[in-house]
């Protein structure tokens, strides 16, 4: 049981950061648009035409995964969905470290704009962690583990 519970609590404790991480990056991006498409072009990554498309559709998936997380809801999808945006994020850094681009990261928006850097590289590889994590241990059985009813002793 206990190390059911501390398995649990780990489990948490990864969704809840991961979780609120997303949510913070996608609302800013969400809220100025604007900035994060200049923020999705600097890296010159994405052709010209689909930088709008890309700067619309990525904060609102940031955003849902990580509510789900948070909520607990669609824990495996939504971990995969930002595992996988944190690997294109940690390649996308590092591509523009590699052609001397002196840009924001772009990662939580224009008010907290941070430079591309080898510390950004650790930290999404940390989050990319937190995120395999998630979808390797939140399965059937974890999830059958918590809504099991508790046993009262008298």
């Amino acid at each position: 049981m206990k190390a059911l519970l501390s398995h649990r609590v780990l489990l948490l404790f990864s969704r809840t950061v991961l979780g609120i991480v997303f949510v913070l990056a996608g609302m800013d991006k969400i809220a100025f648009p604007d900035a994060f498409a200049a923020s999705v072009e600097a890296y010159k990554l994405v052709p010209y035409g689909a930088v709008n498309i890309v700067a619309l559709i990525l904060p609102w998936l940031e955003l849902i995964c990580g509510i789900f997380l948070l909520g607990g809801e669609y824990l495996r999808g939504s971990s995969a969905v930002l595992s996988s945006l944190l690997v294109v994020f940690v390649f996308g850094i590092m591509s523009a470290m590699m052609r001397g681009l002196k840009i924001d990261c772009g990662c939580f928006g224009k008010e907290h704009a941070t430079p591309v850097s080898w510390m950004k590289v650790v930290e999404d590889t940390g989050l990319f962690l937190l995120g395999i994590h998630i979808l390797l241990f939140s399965g059937r059985k974890e999830r059958a583990a918590s809504s099991a009813p508790v046993a009262e002793s008298v």
